[in-house]
């Protein structure tokens, strides 16, 4: 069992996606591994050989949290490694995890997930938007190879952990079907102030990118999650979750409040200049061509839009099973 790594693929089905990311699994150098896919159903059978073992499971309709434990627990080995049916890996992830796990510095290491080389147009604009502070706040780096650093949590698409350590945590709550990763590094943090988590651009994984009609049902999901968000969060780094309820409750004070009407209008205006300018000014950083800044700074609005209102109705109690119906819904789709 020295060094052997469990790499868990949860999974509604299989999928075209599924076999493309477990080809370039086979292409990993780091060779003393297995890989086991956890899936609602099986719908069709697997005809590609693979160069390393393959454990298919099949548990019917949990949550990937409830499946990520469930293959953990399965089978021995000494290392955990997680990622998405919807992405693939560069062949030295492996690799380079495993060298920085077994120098015991950190507990937990991982790496941004970047897009698909041949991701679509609209698919590059959801990219860029999920890509700036505006929308994913100071975890934005997670979208594109940025320095080596400490973190507060990775996204549980591509982090890898020693199983005894994951277990001590206590797995993933089963019982959720969103923000599952937060909630887990939140009880890790809670458990040791040392716990170190570790993000390598090494480390990268491509991740297929949302259209942008997912991405804003994908913000409003996150919305509705907002109590546990803040929660998890401290000072400054809580800031960015809250300015969509901030500049909705700012256009409602101005529009209630007894100014004279010429003046709500120039409060409402500046105030929506001045977010575009600061949208423009930080998505300028890394696109240069002006229609895709243009769309992008679209979207972003909208996904801000999209957050606040999710924000709202968990504020006035939106109905938790609503939101998972919702969430599942999604996930069908991806």
């Amino acid at each position: 069992m020295s060094n052997k790594v469990n790499i868990i693929i949860p999974s509604i089905q299989l999928s075209q996606e599924l076999i493309f990311c477990l080809k370039k699994i086979e292409k990993q150098k780091f060779r003393n591994f297995f890989v086991t896919i956890v899936l609602d159903k099986k719908n069709f059978k697997l005809k590609p050989k693979f160069n390393f073992k393959l454990n298919i499971l099949i548990v019917g309709k949990k949550s990937m949290s409830y499946k990520r434990n469930f293959a953990a627990k399965k089978f021995q080995s000494k290392y955990l490694a997680f990622i998405d049916s919807d992405t693939y890996t560069g062949n030295k992830w492996l690799l380079s995890a495993i060298i920085l796990l077994k120098n015991k510095k950190f507990n937990v290491v991982g790496g941004p997930n970047i897009p698909f080389p041949n991701q679509s147009y609209l698919e590059k604009i959801s990219h860029y938007a999920k890509r700036s502070y505006y929308v994913t706040g100071y975890l934005n780096f997670r979208k594109y190879k940025a320095n080596a650093r400490l973190c507060e949590w990775l996204e549980s698409c591509n982090f890898l952990i020693q199983k005894k350590t994951y277990f001590d945590i206590g797995g993933m709550d089963a019982a959720k079907y969103l923000g599952e990763d937060k909630d887990f590094f939140e009880r890790a943090n809670r458990k040791d102030k040392n716990f170190k988590t570790f993000y390598s651009p090494q480390l990268y994984i491509h991740h297929k990118e949302r259209s942008p009609y997912k991405l804003l049902i994908q913000r409003f999901i996150f919305g509705t999650d907002i109590f546990n968000i803040i929660k998890f969060k401290n000072n400054i780094n809580s800031f960015q979750p809250l300015l969509p309820i901030l500049i909705i409750s700012t256009f409602s004070f101005i529009l209630l409040y007894g100014f004279n009407l010429k003046l709500k209008i120039y409060l409402i205006l500046s105030l929506l200049l001045l977010i575009q300018f600061l949208i423009i000014y930080d998505v300028m950083k890394y696109i240069r061509s002006v229609k895709i800044i243009l769309l992008t700074t679209i979207l972003i609005n909208l996904a801000n839009i999209s957050f606040g209102l999710g924000s709202f109705l968990a504020f006035f109690g939106l109905n938790k099973n609503l939101i998972r119906k919702i969430y599942l819904k999604s996930r069908n789709n991806k």
